[in-house]
């Protein structure tokens, strides 16, 4: 194999999560005098100083093996990369600047311009649609019962949960990222994407993958198993501020029976 076809990278861990950074971005490796149990890394082109919580070895990888992070994220990410596989095990791939940033990642979903008469819901009409109940905290108790209704074309995949990596990200809607099928899909939390507050500990049963109407790139969220697939007759329209939702990442919003019925634009979240 050709060199320039290999990335030799370092694993290292900090706050409890695993790494794996480009060895040309180091200078070198020290023991941190002031905390014992800290190596720092420096940086080659700046010459700053990382603390990490422990250093592993140094494993090649093939470039083209690297999943790429999606557009949106790899610009806000401060030197995210991707993610790579390293023996069996999925790591985010970062820059020693990823380290040392202090901000988490910013992101805000996508602003998508879409026409629309005054206040009036937009139009959505989806014979077949797959649903799932949003697990909401106490707080909410009083809102109708909220499900999340994903078009059957845009839906990839349902499967068990897969490993997936955190990221701290500020606004809270994304959770982090994991590989899938060869490609980097965002984890987000639906129910935060909607301005409203999921449930902590609720079942985690159902990895569902969802592609946009109009990019195609993977978004991720878990769900429960009580996943149904149903054509929502009788759905009344609704705009998305009078059921006290955030609008951003919405396209639209119906009473459905009892519930209240939001489907999401993932077109937003990518």
């Amino acid at each position: 194999m050709m060199p320039e076809q290999v990335l030799q990278v370092l694993m290292c861990d900090r706050h409890g999560q695993s790494f794996a950074v480009g060895v040309e971005e180091i200078a070198s490796i020290e023991r941190d005098r002031s905390a014992l149990y800290r190596t720092l890394l420096v940086d080659r082109a700046t010459g700053e100083r990382i603390a990490v919580d422990r250093v592993g070895g140094v494993t090649e990888i093939e470039r083209a093996s690297i999943c790429q992070p999606p557009e949106r994220l790899g610009r806000a990410g401060q030197g995210l990369l991707g993610v790579v596989e390293i023996d069996g095990v999925s790591v985010p791939l970062v820059k020693t600047a990823f380290l040392a940033a202090v901000d988490p990642i910013r992101i805000q979903p996508a602003v998508i311009t879409r026409p629309s008469a005054g206040r009036a819901a937009p139009a959505v009409e989806e014979p077949q649609i797959l649903i799932t109940s949003l697990r909401l905290a106490r707080s909410n108790t009083a809102r109708p019962e909220v499900v999340v209704g994903i078009p059957l074309e845009q839906v990839l995949d349902v499967s068990e949960p897969l490993p997936w990596i955190p990221l701290q990200v500020e606004g809270g809607w994304l959770r982090g990222i994991l590989a899938w099928r060869g490609q980097t899909a965002q984890l987000v939390d639906l129910a935060r994407c909607f301005g409203l507050e999921p449930l902590l500990g609720a079942p985690e049963e159902r990895l569902v993958v969802v592609r946009g109407t109009s990019r195609h790139e993977p978004i991720a969220f878990m769900a429960s198993a009580a996943l149904q697939r149903v054509n929502p007759a009788h759905a009344i329209a609704i705009h998305p501020e009078d059921a006290g939702l955030k609008t951003e990442a919405i396209r639209g919003v119906f009473r459905w029976t009892s519930r209240l019925l939001v489907i999401p634009d993932i077109d937003a979240l990518l």
